[in-house]
């Protein structure tokens, strides 16, 4: 009996690998030698690979501006001129050539600061050859003159029809006042009850009313009564 088991025993110790007898340290060292070997494979491959990255890019080098020294801004030399604009000057009506001689005589002579416009006489105060009385002068404006008030006074009139056309009229004081017609229509520049000076624009001359050219037809009033515009114009 103590001879079969012995002879069981030492079947099964042939049998066993030999490598269930060997220590746990011993079984893992080819494991570790293979992991070794590819790890040194893997960096002798990056090792070359950086190697030759390297040797195929050139060296570059940079040269920042941060120090080199910034110099300051300078301004162009422009020289800057001041246009000063004057405002035009203001018109100056001086008296026509070849005036006609004025009949009146009496304390408002030479009233009025200025003529209403700067042209020729062409027909005077008074009677004509025919008997018919003309109340003014005319003066030969031509189409689209400026008229201007003869003094300073009022406006008391800006009508248009009947013989005049368009005509206004203005009070300058003491019983003086003027009439300027035939003006085209609706070119009035003044108004009822306003203020004017001597030279303010206050029209444009037309032929409006009963005439055969443009002009400008002037009538002065002393007290109410027509008065030669001649003896009061300076």
């Amino acid at each position: 009996m103590l001879t079969l088991s012995a002879i069981m025993a030492v079947a099964v110790s042939v049998t066993v690998p030999a490598a269930a007898h060997m220590a746990p340290s011993s079984r893992e060292l080819p494991s570790i030698a293979y992991a070794a070997s590819a790890s040194d494979a893997t960096q002798q491959v990056s090792s070359a690979a950086g190697a030759e990255a390297e040797a195929s890019v050139p060296d570059q080098s940079f040269a920042s501006s941060i120090d080199t020294e910034i110099s300051a801004a300078t301004r162009d030399a422009l020289a800057v001129e001041k246009i000063v604009v004057e405002p035009p000057p203001a018109p100056v009506y001086a008296g026509p050539s070849g005036s006609f001689a004025g009949s009146y005589a009496g304390e408002f002579a030479g009233f009025l600061a200025m003529w209403p416009a700067s042209a020729p006489v062409n027909d005077g105060f008074g009677y004509r050859g025919a008997g018919e009385f003309h109340g003014g002068i005319d003066l030969m404006t031509g189409s689209g003159a400026t008229i201007v008030s003869a003094s300073p006074g009022v406006v008391t009139q800006v009508t248009f029809g009947g013989g005049w056309g368009q005509f206004i009229k203005i009070d300058h004081g003491s019983g003086v006042s003027t009439l300027y017609s035939h003006l085209i229509q609706g070119s009035q520049m003044v108004s009822p009850g306003q203020t004017v000076a001597a030279g303010t624009p206050i029209g444009l001359s037309g032929s409006t009313g009963y005439v055969t050219v443009a002009h400008l037809h002037f009538e002065t009033y002393v007290n109410g009564s027509r008065v030669d515009p001649m003896g009061l114009l300076p």
